[in-house]
């Protein structure tokens, strides 16, 4: 027989140094086979072998001798898969010591090697990167039959490569992703402290600006706050409590009840919600319940049916009435949070205190 392919060709050992699979540990999935395929065929030992540039590795193995079943791996001067390998077809060996493809190869005299029969592993990309073989101590002939059991076992064997390798290129993806969310989160961080900078210039340079200037600042703050909680950190979800304490965090614990369920906000939600809070809790401390020494806030919500119903109930503060004009609170309530988070926003401007309500899908 004849070597067809190379077995050190670059983009085949590229092929199976991507599957992760090469010095890994012991797995049950892959030692199931190796002890089905020796069961099967009566065998005294079976390989899982992937082949490397100038070694075989054993993903798992039964029966073999020591020290080579330890060390799981052998130079190729002790390799009959890698034949395999570069045929990419079965390899049917009765007796090693008459087969001129293998008669001088030192796994005959050092792991008993005799009777081998081995089927190739391939990728689905077609790359053959090892085989599934039995072995046994005396020469024997391997029937039609033990190569269909083998060759049945070995499309287990690809299939679990297969996965693996779909698995590691996932990860891989992610990992990527999440360089680019890293860097991407950096440049907008920047960003927002740079603005802040240039605000706070504004502000020192013309003093006429200055309460407009550190509201807008504060606002970026609350930006900045509920970017750290959702994309700085890469999550999926962020816990409404989290968010309300971050927000609430400048005031007094006494006078703000805080009372809700564990919730989990998509990120967008939590981005806009922190930007309504943030405009809640300022207008709070300047006009409302907090800007004297006896008002009070309650802050509650339920969920229920992927709905989101938040209240912010003010009380005990200055007698409260509406605005004269639509100044960035009503802008923001009534049209960006609520055409953001395609829901409903209230306010409610009684006499006794302000109460503002939200009811919020939070699946989209």
């Amino acid at each position: 027989m004849t070597s067809d392919r190379d077995a050190s060709a670059p983009d085949r050992l590229t092929a199976l140094l991507q599957t992760d699979l090469l010095d890994s540990p012991p797995e049950p999935g892959f030692d199931r086979v190796t002890r089905l395929t020796a069961r099967l065929l009566q065998a005294p030992a079976a390989i899982i072998a992937l082949v490397d540039r100038d070694r075989q590795f054993f993903k798992s193995s039964v029966g073999l001798c020591e020290p080579w079943a330890s060390l799981r791996e052998t130079p190729l001067s002790h390799s009959f898969c890698q034949h395999v390998v570069t045929s990419a077809r079965p390899l049917v060996i009765s007796d090693a010591n008459q087969h001129p493809l293998v008669k001088d190869n030192l796994a005959i005299p050092i792991l008993g090697v005799i009777a081998y029969l081995g089927v190739p592993l391939k990728l689905p990309n077609g790359e053959v990167i090892g085989a599934l073989c039995a072995i046994d101590h005396e020469p024997r002939p391997w029937s039609d039959d033990d190569i269909a059991q083998l060759t049945e076992l070995s499309e287990i064997v690809m299939d679990e490569i297969a996965l693996r390798t779909e698995n590691t290129r996932r990860r891989t993806i992610e990992q990527h992703h999440r360089v680019l969310v890293h860097e991407l989160n950096h440049r907008v961080k920047n960003t927002l402290a740079l603005v802040d900078s240039v605000i706070a210039l504004s502000i020192r340079a013309d003093s006429a600006l200055a309460e407009f200037g550190e509201a807008l600042r504060g606002r970026i703050a609350a930006l900045t706050r509920s970017h750290a909680l959702t994309l700085d950190r890469g999550r999926e979800a962020v816990a409404l409590s989290e968010l309300v304490c971050a927000e609430l965090a400048p005031l007094q614990g006494d006078r703000v009840a805080v009372d809700g369920p564990a919730v989990q906000l998509p990120p967008g939600v939590a981005l806009y919600l922190s930007m309504g809070l943030h405009e809640l809790v300022t207008n709070a401390v300047k006009y409302g319940a907090l800007s004297n020494d006896s008002g009070r806030v309650t802050l509650g919500w339920t969920h229920a049916d992927d709905r989101l119903k938040l209240s912010w109930q003010e009380t005990g503060g200055p007698e409260v009435a509406p605005p004269a004009r639509n100044g960035f609170g009503s802008l923001l309530f009534e049209r960006i949070l609520s055409a953001a988070l395609k829901g409903q926003v209230t306010r409610d401007f009684a006499p006794d205190g302000l109460k503002v309500t939200f009811d919020l899908p939070l699946k989209h």
